[in-house]
């Protein structure tokens, strides 16, 4: 409770308050109630009297009598913060949420550097609809203190009911890696840290996982990714298998709706390029997990065919229709079983689980037929990213890609490059993923 070296009474009463102010705390009220009362029988104003006198009320159940009483004792002290606030905790309690609000910015008038009571003031605000200054207010016991759960929770929470995803997450993610760590999820904490930039925490959460679990591929490859320590030539099989099991039914709406995936857009791009639509063309839909890429390609296909390591995701596929076989294998070990059967293969952010890209062109020349044609998306790798073999994985757990790897590995696999285009893939982190869409011929 409030100091009593504000009060301004003399020696004894302050020692009769310092008392009855010991009895509130611990639970004797009837002892406090009567001291506060006999203070103001010699002062009808005594301010600290006053003060906890209503906090007392305000708990006994007589709040109008207790506010009055508090009322008075901040206008006795008006330059009193914590007292302010006091008023306001017990407004708020009353469900007088503008009152509460008046009482909070009094309390900031007098102290504006107090990070909870710019948290009261905001959950007050919030509850008599202003969002916005409720924002403000949030933000600024953020600015004073950028580890206070509270707020972060509740800007998370405001924007999350805005649709505002990415803002959301910020917040979100700032107050789940606070202390205490144990018993949250691993691999929640590894992308909330990534989400935040902070790639060694990362490493080292995935680091703690993968000892808890060692045959854990997701930790693994992950741990790679944000550690950049024995990296992979490609995600594995396990890994691919299990994340996209994962997210399967929830996978369009995250990827489509939250962060604006414009694979399918890009593959439509792409036949522009090479054909009018006729269904003239045997096609292989590479990783084509849930079928994005089916209505798009139906104009153009006699047959389609798509292949993919999740069944979770082929069922999604299969219930969207529009495959005439949808498969359930690593597309490279299928297309050298294809030998010349497709006159188009696609690949809709498929390889940005590939590092080298040498084998899987290889196989994609093996299964098209002579001048069939071949289109893809790679993410691009930054210039500064320090990479030397043409390709990086790339903290998020996807590979990324150089123009000139890109080339080559086509030209070695006997594919004409068409064109290569810079796009944007999607949005990660409230920034565009910048990439290429690719389109080559069998020569």
């Amino acid at each position: 409770m409030q100091s009593l070296s504000q009060g301004g009474a003399d020696a004894a009463l302050l020692q009769l308050l310092q008392q009855a102010i010991g009895f509130h705390t611990s639970g004797d009220l009837p002892r406090a109630e009567r001291i506060y009362r006999e203070v103001l029988a010699q002062d009808p104003v005594h301010p600290i009297a006053l003060h906890y006198l209503g906090i007392f009320l305000h708990q006994n159940g007589q709040h109008d009598e207790g506010v009055q009483s508090i009322r008075l004792s901040c206008a006795l002290q008006p330059d009193n913060a914590a007292w302010h606030n006091d008023l306001g905790n017990v407004l708020f309690a009353l469900r007088e949420f503008e009152e509460a609000s008046e009482a909070y910015q009094a309390s900031l008038d007098a102290d504006p550097h107090d990070h909870v009571v710019w948290n009261n003031l905001g959950s007050s605000q919030l509850q008599h609809n202003d969002t916005e200054g409720a924002i403000a207010s949030f933000k600024q016991a953020v600015a004073l203190s950028p580890e206070f759960g509270p707020a972060l929770i509740h800007l998370g929470n405001i924007y999350d009911a805005a649709g505002d995803k990415m803002t959301s997450s910020h917040y979100q993610c700032r107050a789940f890696v606070l202390p205490p760590l144990e018993g949250k999820s691993k691999e929640m904490l590894g992308i909330s840290f990534y989400f935040l930039g902070r790639l060694q925490e990362a490493a080292d959460v995935y680091r703690d996982w993968m000892e808890d679990e060692p045959g854990n591929p997701i930790a693994a490859h992950m741990y790679a990714a944000c550690s950049q320590i024995e990296v992979p030539g490609r995600a594995s099989d396990s890994y691919i298998e299990k994340h996209f099991d994962r997210y399967a039914e929830t996978f369009n709406a995250n990827l489509v709706g939250s962060l604006g995936y414009r694979g399918p857009q890009l593959m439509a791009q792409g036949l522009d390029i090479i054909a009018a639509a006729g269904k003239q063309y045997d096609v292989l839909d590479l990783g084509c997990g849930t079928g994005l890429c089916a209505p798009i390609v139906a104009a153009y296909a006699r047959s389609l065919t798509g292949v993919d390591l999740s069944g979770k995701m082929l069922d999604q596929a299969r219930a969207r229709g529009g495959y005439d076989r949808l498969i359930k294998q690593e597309i490279t070990e299928f297309m050298v079983t294809q030998p010349q059967a497709f006159d188009l293969v696609l690949a809709a952010d498929t390889l940005i689980y590939f590092g080298s890209l040498d084998k899987v062109f290889h196989a994609v020349a093996t299964s098209l037929r002579s001048a069939g044609h071949f289109m893809f998306t790679v993410e691009a790798v930054a210039e500064d990213a320090g990479q030397v073999a043409g390709f990086q994985l790339h903290p998020s757990g996807r590979y990324r890609h150089g123009a000139d790897h890109v080339a080559r590995c086509l030209a070695d696999a006997g594919l004409s490059l068409v064109s290569m285009t810079d796009v944007t893939l999607r949005e990660e982190i409230r920034q565009p993923v910048k990439g290429m869409l690719v389109v080559a011929q069998k020569a």
